[in-house]
């Protein structure tokens, strides 16, 4: 059975043979390819992703463990404005499927123009290859119509309205982010009406399956996170419990500044926060005055008006193994987005036994239980910053009040993410739903 997967970033293997360095690691694809390394016999598997021009049309194979051969493909696209749909995409999907002739076409993820173009190649009826609607399967990352629905995340209007240099020439205002979600989804209602099959992990996922594709399959598709994380915990294991974890923080959606607004009105002098991630907020330098976005600005004076500028501080992109040191470390890891549909990184935190905290939207309860497993606040994107950060305050206080808890859930947590995120039980999964594509019997 030969399975094509258009992906979003390129694979750390095949950037080392293409010389392509700093390549930014899809954790859920990496983990899952090489839990296809034991599907060998059963799956032969390309992958597609986005280059630069340079590395356009570039195709060669790389080996995961012993003898499990990928073969890759590598088309150019601009993702730096994934808002704009280049209808040269779809000639590049349709030399893709002419060479490699899959069985099963899987595409990760609705957020970039390629999931569109491929969509369309599949579903052709021209002269090239078209595996067709019902060889089509696409699986939900980012929803980019969730994501713009509440992008702003309980930021003031003064804020939303706001825009700095950077925004004025870039055109990235704070609204304009917001529209060129919108422009996104609009593609991925398109690309989700070509897919015979559907795949997520959460109601929210299954919900918005039923929105963008209701005539497409709907399958539970588990995702499996990277090697490592999935490694034995070390016994010595010593968090600091006043340092928080969080991994992101450079635009809105992520909810860095409901958290800032939160740690305002707790006593926490020993506070440290670490943030995987680019640091938005400096303006030490005329060209970091100039580069500076309104969402960035904003959070800067939350940090002054809160004390907290040198109690945050910001890793840069981190490697799989340093994320696995700072979730060992953390005494809380929290997630403070206005949407998610399942994120990784509450996954990895607990695999790691880090105690989480998370806003109480999308996908969320669905992986991790609240009081059970974690603290969950009540989060909604169209109330007052004030309101919101008042109950993940809530949340935060009552670890700091009872740790051992805290360390309860964190080890139930882990518990059920070694069970769910299984990477044999994923990669049968499937397995079962691509023999299903193909009329197999499985």
């Amino acid at each position: 059975m030969k399975v094509l997967w258009l992906c979003n970033l390129i694979p750390p293997q095949a950037g080392e043979i293409l010389g392509i360095s700093g390549i930014p690691k899809e954790g859920w694809v990496e983990g899952l390819m090489t839990a296809m390394a034991s599907k060998a016999s059963e799956v032969s598997l390309a992958i597609a992703f986005p280059v630069s021009e340079e590395h356009d049309g570039k195709r060669d194979t790389f080996v995961i463990g012993e003898d499990f051969e990928v073969t890759f493909f590598a088309f150019r696209e601009d993702t730096v404005h994934p808002e704009t749909f280049d209808p040269s995409l779809e000639g590049r999907m349709n030399r893709i499927l002419d060479e490699f002739h899959p069985d099963v076409v899987h595409i990760f993820g609705t957020e970039f123009p390629h999931a569109l173009a491929m969509g369309r190649a599949v579903c052709g009826d021209d002269f090239h290859y078209h595996p067709g609607r019902d060889r089509l399967l696409i699986t939900f990352q980012g929803i980019c119509a969730a994501v713009a629905a509440d992008y702003m995340a309980c930021l003031p209007d003064e804020i939303v309205s706001s825009t700095t240099f950077r925004d004025t020439v870039k055109k990235d205002s704070i609204k304009q982010q917001q529209e060129k979600f919108q422009a996104r989804a609009r593609n991925e209602l398109e690309a989700a009406g070509f897919a015979g099959y559907l795949g997520g992990r959460t109601s929210f996922d299954k919900k918005w399956a039923t929105r963008l594709g209701p005539e497409a399959k709907y399958r539970y598709a588990g995702e499996v996170m990277r090697a490592v994380f999935y490694e034995p915990l070390p016994t010595d294991i010593t968090r600091d419990v006043n340092t928080i974890f969080v991994s992101g923080a450079d635009y809105p959606l992520k909810g860095f500044h409901i958290l800032l607004r939160a740690l305002m009105d707790i006593n926490w002098p020993e506070l440290k926060i670490r943030v995987a991630g680019q640091n938005i907020v400096s303006r030490n330098t005329l060209k970091e005055k100039v580069k500076i976005s309104e969402y960035g600005k904003y959070l800067g004076e939350l940090m002054e008006r809160g004390n907290l500028q040198g109690k945050v501080e910001f890793l840069g992109r981190i490697s799989a193994e340093q994320m696995r040191e700072e979730y060992l470390k953390c005494g809380i890891y929290i997630c403070p987005s206005s949407v998610e549909n399942s994120p990784n990184s509450i996954v990895e935190a607990s695999l790691c036994e880090a105690p989480v905290i998370a806003s109480r939207v999308g996908g969320i309860p669905d992986i991790i239980e609240d009081k059970k497993e974690c603290l969950l606040y009540d989060c909604n994107a169209r109330k007052p910053l004030d309101e919101v950060a008042a109950s993940l305050r809530g949340c935060i206080e009552a670890v700091m009040a009872d740790p051992e808890a805290a360390k309860n859930r964190a080890k139930a947590a882990r518990r059920r993410a070694l069970k769910e995120h299984d990477p044999g039980t994923v990669a049968d999964q499937m397995i079962g739903i691509y023999t299903e594509m193909c009329g197999r019997d499985s």
